[in-house]
Parts: structure tokens; C-alpha cells; sequence
């Protein structure tokens, strides 16, 4: 029996894998894979970051494990898909006051292992220039209507500085994990191909369909946009503003993605990514794809 956990990270095009492999559920099923994704992990039938939230033990946990039992149909193999098991990304929760990113994704990784009986688990991880990762965190937020300013959001912290290798280093010492797969996010569409072969039975990944771009992020346009009327002393609906953004100025009309910071915290940035990605290809138990 295979363990196998997709954890995002956040806007790495997490979506759009989910949304591909939803398409084909009953033939992964078929050949003997369950694949659960966040339409059966938030809310009904099992509200997955609740029972995080609690810790091991806490209330509605046999439950819990008995619907993702359930869920798993009797498929010796399986694969979820969630990335808010790494943690949220509410300005509280994304980094710690030491500036870890997801501060509590090992407590909270260890218990989903627990609650889908056990390891070892291999892991599957998408990493994203830290400048447009925070970005385009902080526009998920935006959308949800709880932030406005991106300097608010940051709480005095550097987007540029490199955060991904002490998160990978945190997970590949949880004893359950035999191994982590990841990859550069700017990278997905050229190593789809190679992703889903690691991910799903032989021979099946051919038959994963190509949907298009999935949970579309706010483009400049539509953030100054939504900026302007926000702050005009109307009374509106944050969440509303921008699902309106998203919908007048989209990436597909030509509009430039969000950039919200200078041209030198983008150079530190991509500058402390490849610092990243050189200590991760030389850690043990981790793979790091590449084209």
C-alpha cells in the first residue's frame, strides 16, 4: 500500500493539477489509486483543517480517519491532494516571527499521515520564486477580503529572502516521509508530463486531460483597479471588488501579472531561489525535478 501527498505548495498551479486528476477520479480508482483532492477535504465529508486545528487526538479524530477510509474505497494505493495541509495563508499563518514559512506544517503533515493510516509517505512539493509566491499569496488574500496593503501583509518581514530549504528540511526529518519530489513552479508546464507519470499508475498519465489555467490570480491591472474603488469611501464588498478584477482584467486580455514590488527585491529574490534550489538537489531523500 502506497501513501502519496501532493502539498501544494499555494498558488503553484495546484489547482490546475487537482482540477486535471478530478477529471479522471474513477479511472484511478479503477487501477486501484483513490485520489482525494480539497472538493472532499473542505467541509463535507471531512473538514480536513478542522481536525488539523485540533491536533491529534482532539475531537471528531476516529471519525475523521474512518471517512478517509472511506473515502479510500478499498484502493490499496493513495493520493491526496491539499494544499492548505501545509498551513493558510493568512498573514499569521504563512510565516512564523522567525520567518519560517508555514510554521506548523510538520505537526500538521504528521497528522494527516496519522489519519490515513500510517507511512511511509512520499511527498510532492511545488516551490515558487519567494517575491511572486508572497505576491500571489497575498493576493489570494485579497480576494478573500481580508488585506489590501501588501506592506500590511508582509509585517516587516524581506519577500525576497530564501525560505524554501528550511520547510523541505523540516518535512524530510518526519520519520513517515521516505521521500519528497519537487519541482520549480516555473517549470510545471514543460515537467507535467514527468509528474504525473511519478504520481499516478503506469500508463495512465496520457489520459490526464490538459484543462486551462485554473484560479486565475489578480493581474496589476485589475489590483490597482480594485485599489482605487476600495479606497473611494464607498461602502463595498472586498471579495466582490475582486472577483470583478479578476473577471474585467484578466491574463488571457493582455494584462501584466501582479508585481507589487521594485526591480531589486525581484533580483534578491530570484537570486536567493537559486541559493534554494543548489541546497535542496544536495539534500538526502529529496529529488528535485528539472527539465
Amino acid at each position: 500500500m502506497a501513501l502519496s501527498i501532493h502539498l501544494g505548495a499555494h498558488k503553484t498551479a495546484s489547482t490546475h493539477l487537482q482540477y486535471s486528476l478530478r477529471q479522471v477520479r474513477d479511472r484511478l480508482a479503477e487501477a486501484g489509486l483513490a485520489y482525494i483532492d480539497p472538493n472532499m477535504l473542505r467541509g463535507e465529508p471531512l473538514p480536513l483543517s478542522l481536525i488539523l486545528a485540533q491536533g491529534i487526538g482532539g475531537p471528531g479524530e476516529a471519525e475523521a480517519r474512518q471517512i478517509l477510509q472511506d473515502l479510500r474505497g478499498g484502493c490499496p494505493d493513495l493520493l491526496i491532494s491539499e494544499e492548505n495541509i501545509l498551513g493558510l495563508t493568512h498573514r499569521s499563518r504563512l510565516f512564523s516571527r522567525v520567518g519560517e514559512v508555514y510554521p506548523r506544517a510538520t505537526q500538521r503533515l504528521r497528522h494527516v499521515i496519522a489519519l490515513a493510516g500510517g507511512g511511509p509517505a512520499v511527498l510532492y512539493l511545488s516551490l515558487r520564486d519567494p517575491a511572486s509566491f508572497i505576491v500571489s499569496a497575498f493576493a489570494l488574500q485579497v480576494a478573500g477580503g481580508k488585506e489590501l496593503d501588501l506592506d500590511a501583509y508582509l509585517c516587516g518581514r524581506d519577500p525576497a529572502r530564501a525560505v524554501w530549504a528550511g520547510l523541505v528540511g523540516r518535512l524530510a526529518a518526519i520519520e513517515e516521509v521516505s521521500r519528497i519530489v519537487l519541482w520549480r513552479y516555473e517549470d510545471y508546464p514543460a515537467l507535467r508530463p514527468r509528474l504525473l507519470e511519478r504520481l499516478l499508475p503506469a500508463g495512465l498519465a496520457a489520459e490526464v486531460p490538459d484543462p486551462p489555467p485554473a484560479n486565475v490570480s489578480l493581474t496589476q491591472t485589475g489590483y490597482e483597479w480594485l485599489l482605487r474603488r476600495a479606497m473611494s469611501g464607498q461602502d463595498l464588498d472586498l471579495r466582490v471588488l475582486a472577483r470583478r478584477a479578476r473577471q474585467r482584467f484578466p491574463p488571457a486580455a493582455g494584462h501584466a501579472p501582479l508585481r507589487l514590488l521594485d526591480d531589486e527585491t525581484y533580483a534578491r529574490s530570484a537570486s536567493s531561489y537559486a541559493q534554494d534550489i543548489a541546497a535542496l538537489r544536495a539534500m538526502p531523500r529529496v529529488e528535485v525535478l528539472e527539465p
